[in-house]
């Protein structure tokens, strides 16, 4: 059994679709609405807007692109679609940070509907081509394109603010449509699949490790994308720093889980004699070494200066995120892998919902001292809901479909 490298590499070109446009808005979105809105609280509920939206949309796409069938595949279609659309309100958002609140508002939600009208479908590609027993290492490979997405969007991005706020955002959509295009001319989506498509059905997941492992993945996107969603504000309204030297530093995050993406899947999974420790006790060492660098962090007064604590974040991040969702794919009945890859991203959307809004009328009412240690919280919640999850290895049965 061998991983196939084309497909996944091919997969992963999607996934640095995705990585280009999340940690922008994450970052600047709240600088943007803090131009006509004070209220942190408030700001924080309008990140979640989108989400609110696309909530059951993107489990619906991904129970949908199961039972697609066109010329271009299952998945394929979904993104030659809607990346294109969500590469065009990318380029509104800079248009109504200068115009009215109103206009970059609609942009940014209309830009969320259409990213998880292709997000769910393209990353269910990879377990339709990889084997139960490779995934974490293919979910790997297709992260460390993502990874490399996001110190391009980042690095790139904080230049390209410095000279004009509005020119991030139009710098990804034009990436986003050349992924398009590669999408397009260059790639077709294989007839075999190791997962076989069964008839349209929605039910609530029922097995005990699936919901803890789900309630785990809550808890650690409020955390890390909380992270990602204020440090730029924390930075500039409690520390006194720039926004763009803070996003900065997010850089050395996204470099370090590019560099142990790969290596992470592999630590779980074991390479030749190596067995590998386990989807699980991968996670729970990554929990913990995310709990370290927040507490690191707090101690900091200029964030600037501590390129190696943001290092060390996307280092143990890495061996959360590649891990977890070869663990729900695992878990998954035959012919539900999309579902199960919309559950996934339902939960992390669940996340987005309560994250922000969350921390943010902490700051209001407690100050930013709460901003590291509310991140420390919620991981060591995701902890505890990792030791009751008892399935996800790459030997475990998936469950029986109900």
């Amino acid at each position: 059994m061998r991983l196939n490298w084309k497909y996944t590499f091919i997969i992963g070109f999607g996934f640095f679709g995705v990585g280009l446009v999340w940690p922008l808005y994450n970052a600047y979105m709240p600088i943007f609405y803090s131009k006509f809105i004070e209220s942190k609280t408030t700001i924080g509920y309008l990140m979640t807007i989108d989400n609110w939206l696309a909530l059951t949309l993107t489990p619906l796409i991904g129970f949908l692109s199961d039972r697609t069938r066109t010329r271009f595949g299952r998945r394929i279609p979904y993104l030659l679609v809607f990346a294109p659309l969500s590469a065009l309100f990318l380029m509104l958002i800079p248009v109504g940070w200068e115009t009215s609140l109103w206009l970059l508002l609609g942009a940014a939600i209309l830009m969320n509907l259409s990213m998880a009208c292709w997000r769910s479908p393209i990353v269910a590609l990879m377990p339709d081509v990889t084997p139960p027993p490779l995934r974490s290492k293919a979910n790997g490979i297709i992260n460390f394109m993502g990874g490399l997405a996001y110190i391009v969007a980042m690095y790139g991005g904080a230049i390209l603010y410095r000279m004009y706020p509005g020119l991030p955002f139009v710098g990804s959509a034009v990436l986003l449509l050349g992924v398009t295009a590669i999408f397009y001319f260059f790639i077709r989506e294989p007839e075999n699949s190791t997962e076989k498509s069964e008839r349209f059905q929605i039910g609530f997941i029922k097995d005990r490790s699936a919901i803890f492992m789900l309630l785990a993945i809550f808890c650690w996107f409020v955390a890390y994308n909380s992270l990602e969603t204020w440090v730029t504000t924390y930075g500039r309204d409690y520390l006194g720093l720039h926004e763009a030297d803070v996003a900065k530093q997010l850089t050395f995050s996204g470099g370090a889980f590019l560099l142990f993406a790969i290596p992470s899947g592999f630590l779980a999974d074991g390479i030749g004699r190596f067995k590998g420790l386990g989807r699980k006790r991968t996670i729970i060492g990554g929990l913990l070494m995310m709990i370290l660098a927040f507490f690191l962090l707090n101690l900091q007064s200029d964030l600037t200066k501590v390129w190696y604590l943001f290092a060390f974040v996307g280092f143990a991040w890495a061996w959360v995120n590649i891990n977890s969702y070869p663990m729900i794919t695992q878990m998954a009945p035959e012919g539900r892998i999309g579902a199960y890859t919309g559950m996934y991203y339902l939960f992390s959307s669940l996340a987005n919902i309560a994250g922000p809004p969350l921390f943010g009328w902490v700051f209001d009412h407690y100050g930013y001292v709460w901003f590291f240690p509310m991140g420390i919280i919620f991981m060591a919640l995701a902890i505890l809901c990792m030791l009751m999850v008892q399935k996800g290895e790459k030997e475990s049965a998936p469950v029986s479909a109900s």
